[in-house]
């Protein structure tokens, strides 16, 4: 075939377009998150370390909210016991800036240490914020190997406010969000509104009994109490959103009962992701979500992050998490940004959404 020399500079500048526009055709086919680090040697993820750098203190981040009003992220830990064997107690819930970029973030506790000896807190696996206000939520499970370790204070569900310090944040008025509930897994047990089979009752954690890993605000300043375990009678993740009273005084109400589906799309592996390990409310995006699902129990299938539709109640968006990065709380940032945290190292990671 013979061109023209006007055919043929045509021809070469449709060729260039195509390369420029082709990429980005093919990114938009295929919406999601990307991720600041691998989790590599070559792209390793930053790591939250206690700012007591003379104690051996690990942080195993369960969960995390970004404080818009102060530009930082609380944090919880669920390794009390490692925590009360160093001294350690007040940094079960913690703060920490983004600011900077070297490989370690300091973490610096919220609760002084005598706030911590007065209002014990083990196991908290889920924070949320309402402006101001904080709440955690600790697993509400039976200890998954050892029954010695099914204490009371595994099973609170807490409030308190953040106000600043002259060395950060701190924080007061420490309370449970319904004083004749303070262990709120009885709570979840004779007024859900749900019924539990005895298995359910009586099973371990990361196992077919009930174990909560995440929490979130609504719209409407409601909660919503998100389950790692047990599935719901449909085979999704359940979440239950809760009204709490004006006064720690009165009755928390069941609102409604979610149902998050299993990841089922053709890159994830089938039934790998199917359990709540984090969800977070998206500002100015009413009924939308993002969630953290993996497997019910300590499987090496993947963690993925996805973006959850309330009302439709669909995923959308699913990514798979870098290997090795356990994933166990997420939060909105500014604009298209979000924070991952890692529950065994302490890892952080900045997602973008596309």
């Amino acid at each position: 075939m013979n061109l023209t020399a006007s055919a043929l500079r045509n021809l070469i500048y449709l060729l260039i377009c195509l390369s420029v526009v082709g990429p980005a055709i093919a990114d938009n086919a295929k919406p999601g998150f990307s991720f600041d680090c691998e989790n590599t040697p070559d792209k390793p993820c930053r790591k939250l370390v206690a700012s007591d750098r003379n104690k051996p203190i690990k942080i195993e981040s369960s969960s995390a909210a970004w404080s818009d009003h102060y530009r930082k992220v609380i944090v919880v830990s669920d390794n009390t016991n490692d925590l009360v064997e160093h001294q350690a107690a007040h940094y079960a819930i913690a703060w920490f800036s983004l600011e900077g970029d070297g490989a370690d973030i300091e973490a610096y506790p919220l609760l002084s240490p005598k706030q911590a000896e007065d209002f014990r807190l083990f196991d908290l696996e889920g924070v949320t914020l309402d402006g101001d206000r904080l709440y955690a939520i600790g697993s509400l499970a039976l200890h998954g190997k050892d029954p010695g370790r099914d204490r009371w204070e595994r099973h609170q569900f807490v409030q308190m406010d953040l106000v600043e310090t002259e060395n950060g944040l701190g924080v007061t008025n420490l309370a449970h969000v319904a004083s004749r509930w303070p262990n709120f897994r009885d709570w979840v047990l004779s007024k859900s509104g749900l019924e539990w089979t005895g298995e359910e009752t009586r099973g371990r954690a990361e196992g077919v009994g009930i174990n909560v890993e995440a929490l979130s605000i609504t719209d409407s300043s409601n909660l919503l109490i998100g389950f790692r375990g047990p599935l719901s009678a449909e085979g999704g993740a359940l979440a239950l959103e809760i009204e709490l009273p004006d006064s720690v005084e009165e009755e928390p109400v069941l609102v409604k009962r979610h149902i998050i589906p299993p990841v089922d799309v053709p890159h994830i592996l089938k039934g790998a992701s199917k359990t709540l390990r984090a969800i977070s409310k998206i500002p100015g995006q009413p009924g939308e979500y993002y969630v953290l699902l993996g497997p019910i129990g300590y499987e090496k299938e993947a963690i993925v992050l996805a973006h959850w539709n309330s009302e439709a109640g669909l995923l959308t968006k699913e990514t798979q998490l870098p290997a090795g990065f356990v994933g166990e709380g997420v939060s909105p940032l500014s604009g298209d940004k979000l924070l991952v945290v890692d529950d065994l190292k302490g890892m952080i990671l900045i997602a973008t959404e596309h």
